[in-house]
This record gives C-alpha cells, structure tokens and sequence, in this order.
C-alpha cells in the first residue's frame, strides 16, 4: 500500500532549473520588489493550516512560482511583459493553492495536524523532544504510518483502495481533479478508475466506502489519543 504524503506538495521547487547563463541581476531584484508586496499579500489569502504547514512554507511556494517564471520567459519578451506574466502565475498559482485548501488532501493533513495533539508521551520532555524540533518530516511520517496501520485494520480492501487514492491520488485521478471545476475527488472519477459502471449501484457503494474512510479518520482521533511515539 502506498503511503499518503506526508503534506501537501504544494512547491514547484521540483520544476526549477538553474538560472540562465548571464541573466540581468539587477532586473531580476527589481522584479523581487515588484512580487515582494504581492506574495505577501497572496500568501495572506491562503489557510496554511489546511496544509499542515507554517506560513513561511507557503510563501516560499509563491517563490519559487515566481523565480520558474522569470527563468522560463526572461530573454524571450520585453519587461513589462515579462512581469506581467510573472504577476499573472502568481495569482493563478494563488487560485491553485485555494482549490487544493479545500479538497481531500488538505481534509487528510488537518487530520494528521489534530493527531498531532493526541500523542503527549513523545511531548511531555521539550529538551528531548528531536522528532519534533530537529527532525518534523520524520515525525510526521511516523504519524502517517501509524495512522495508515489503524486504518488499514479497520477498512475492507476496497476501502482501503479508496482511502489510498483519496489521499494519495494516482495521474489520472489527480488528472480529472485539475480539470474539474470542483477541485475534488468525485464518485464518479472514482467510478471510472475502477472501470465500474456508472450507475446508481456503484454511486451507492463507492459513496458507502468513502463514508466508512470518514468513520475510521474520525474514530482514529479518540482511538490513538494514547499511542506513544519512540
């Protein structure tokens, strides 16, 4: 089974190359004060507790946003056009960040940030506590792989096929979930993953699946409160 990720990935530090051979320095600082007040003001708009993350984190999205625009299109248009695409990215970026706020994923790492609060042993000793000041990622996959454990105890297999998706969606749900004007995962794309027939049967069924994913998320808060993390 496939692990849910650990937060949402929202950088797209992954699509960045190294800076083209010879670029104008003193353009590129000008339009890091142009984007400065922007980004700050974008990153305002954004809830990064849906993300499980920090605000600086999220700012550092509209960053790197920002920098793969200026290296894709610097030397290919004038200034003005230039920042004006940079600036349209940003905001488009912003709407991007606010689809996925409100979608599966950013439901599973609020989920994830309330377990958090359930695990007091690995809490009581601040001066011992390296999980969770030297090393958070790790910390929260132990969460992840705790949490994946319990449900995996407690969902059928086709529930636990649509926890995995819902939550670590495959290309071609993440695909149609892009595309779709809801920003969501549906019955439907779910039915047409799993090659069903798209009638009121399986609606009912993969419906009644997802509703036993939500049970066992919300029983995971009361069932785990006492587990240790060593």
């Amino acid at each position: 089974m496939r692990r849910p990720p650990n937060g949402y990935q929202g950088s797209e530090i992954h699509r960045l190359q190294p800076m083209k051979e010879g670029y104008d320095i003193d353009l590129f600082n000008k339009l890091y004060k142009v984007c400065k007040p922007v980004i700050k003001n974008l990153s305002k708009q954004i809830d990064h507790r849906r993300f499980n993350l920090t605000p600086d984190i999220i700012t550092s999205y509209f960053w790197d946003k920002m920098i793969f625009v200026f290296n894709k299109y610097y030397g290919t248009c004038s200034e003005n056009i230039l920042q004006a695409k940079i600036l349209s990215a940003l905001s488009t970026f912003k709407n991007k960040l606010l689809r996925s706020a409100y979608g599966d994923m950013a439901k599973f790492n609020q989920h994830l940030s309330k377990l958090e609060d359930l695990f007091d042993d690995s809490k009581e000793d601040t001066n011992n506590s390296s999980i969770l000041d030297d090393d958070t990622n790790e910390y929260t996959q132990k969460l992840s792989d705790i949490l994946n454990d319990y449900m995996k105890k407690n969902l059928t297999s086709d529930e636990l096929l649509i926890y995995e998706i819902m939550y670590n969606p495959p290309k071609y749900i993440q695909e149609r979930v892009d595309k779709s004007k809801s920003g969501k995962i549906t019955n439907l794309i779910i039915i047409d993953f799993f090659e069903l027939p798209r009638d009121v049967t399986s609606n009912k069924y993969i419906s009644q699946c997802r509703s036993n994913v939500k049970y066992w998320l919300d029983r995971a808060k009361y069932d785990l409160r006492n587990t240790s993390i060593s």
